[in-house]
């Protein structure tokens, strides 16, 4: 019968197989970081593969040295924890996520998309991380409310590699932080994004470092035939297909004033108008801006239907949240909270890598590979074993899903009816 202490080892086996963590690369990272160790038990090696097995099991630490068969104290894997570096888990996910930029199975026009967008989820209730985070005011229940962190993350789209993740306070926007992103880019990718990040500095930084870049825009900053203070229409390229000029409004608070001066005076950008069509309700309107000006190689509609796939990331958030149990972490220091997060990052790029090597061999997308599947497998396979096909979840539309929730903490109306029935059906773009 496998055993947890056998997933262990399993786990080693993949982490190498997959390159994720090749053999010695952990002790680098800790010789750059100037961090000593005794050789004992509890090396930076084990430390982070217990760490990432403990997600894995999803098991406490005292519980976790009894599945792992280890002889040490919960104490001593907590004081291991803390011994090991910040900056060797931070070096682990930057190879991930040079990794994950190899591992793009297909490209849309010759371009690598890219998808940047946040989420949030709990820590526990303590002064430090109330203070570093802040707390929401949506949550029920209780006079205080859970200190809740704000994850930005920059995903690959056909593979759903993570390859940056930033954890931000509950009161910053996402805007604010995605310029640490722009490092991580390469000429040659296209960027999409909801329309909380788009703003002129980041429309300019992309197009200075050769990104291009589509987002979906806000009313307020969509340009018309009447005119408005931030751009005006150049020439129509086709049916509710613009290129507009964009000119600065002013200085973002995150940006620098020297940064702000080497703005361009103007942006030439293209704008599509398009129909968010849903049976039996009334039409809706959308607008997107994008940097993809040559209309001739990349049709309006063909730019609404890759924003369509823009919803795959609330998939990877829901497979990180739900099936890894993301919601909530435990750690009480600030330290400890970065460190978790950017666990469950190399946890969740290991099972991403699995499902690619799946996807590969039974001849169907990646995406549709089953996430939970590929981690089920992961925790209760042997060393050595050769990866079996795994579950192929079906092609479905699936219709647009209440804003009610069964459970939880949050204050949103309650689903005291049938989900089925109160599912609409799916939204669809037409130019």
């Amino acid at each position: 019968m496998v055993s947890i202490r056998t997933a262990l080892d399993a786990l080693k086996s993949q982490l190498q197989t997959y390159q994720l963590i090749p053999a010695g690369f952990i002790e680098q990272l800790c010789k750059e970081a100037a961090h000593v160790w005794r050789d004992r038990t509890l090396v930076p090696a084990m430390t982070v593969h217990l760490l990432i097995l403990q997600l894995l099991g999803n098991v406490s630490l005292e519980g976790l040295r009894r599945v792992a068969k280890i002889k040490v104290t919960a104490q001593a894997i907590n004081a291991a924890r803390k011994r090991l570096p910040l900056k060797v888990l931070l070096g682990l996910v930057e190879h991930v996520g040079q990794i994950a930029g190899k591992s793009c199975v297909s490209t849309w026009k010759g371009l690598r998309v890219k998808l940047a967008d946040g989420s949030s989820f709990l820590t526990e209730d303590t002064e430090e991380l109330a203070n570093r985070y802040g707390r929401a005011k949506n949550q029920r229940g209780t006079s205080r409310s859970y200190p809740v962190p704000k994850l930005l993350a920059l995903l690959d789209l056909t593979s759903g590699m993570i390859c940056k993740v930033i954890a931000l306070p509950w009161h910053r926007g996402e805007r604010a932080g995605l310029s640490r992103m722009f490092g991580y880019l390469q000429r040659g990718d296209l960027l999409l994004g909801d329309r909380g990040l788009v703003c002129f500095a980041h429309l300019a930084l992309l197009k200075r470092q050769g990104v291009e870049c589509c987002m979906r825009l806000p009313r307020w900053l969509v340009v018309n035939s009447r005119g408005r203070s931030h751009g005006k229409q150049v020439r129509r390229l086709g049916r509710q297909d613009w290129l507009v000029r964009w000119t600065p409004a002013r200085r973002p608070g995150w940006m620098t004033r020297a940064a702000w001066k080497r703005m361009p005076q103007e942006l030439i950008l293209r704008q599509i108008s398009f129909r968010l069509c849903r049976r039996g309700f009334r039409t809706q309107w959308g607008w997107l801006v994008t940097t993809l000006t040559e209309d001739r190689k990349y049709s309006a509609q063909e730019i609404v239907d890759l924003y369509e796939r823009r919803w795959q990331v609330e998939v990877y958030f829901r497979d990180l949240r739900k099936s890894l149990h993301f919601q909530k972490l435990s750690a009480k220091s600030i330290e400890a909270v970065r460190k978790q997060v950017l666990a469950f990052v190399l946890l969740y790029n290991l099972v991403r890598q699995i499902m690619i090597q799946a996807a590969r061999q039974q001849g169907v997308d990646p995406e549709r590979i089953s996430f939970i599947d590929a981690v089920r497998w992961l925790l209760w396979s042997t060393p050595g074993e050769a990866l079996p096909e795994l579950v192929i979840n079906p092609k479905r539309q699936r219709a647009t899903q209440p804003r009610m929730i069964k459970r939880g903490r949050h204050r949103y109306p309650q689903l005291n009816g049938p989900r089925d029935q109160l599912s609409r059906p799916r939204h669809q773009g037409i130019i």
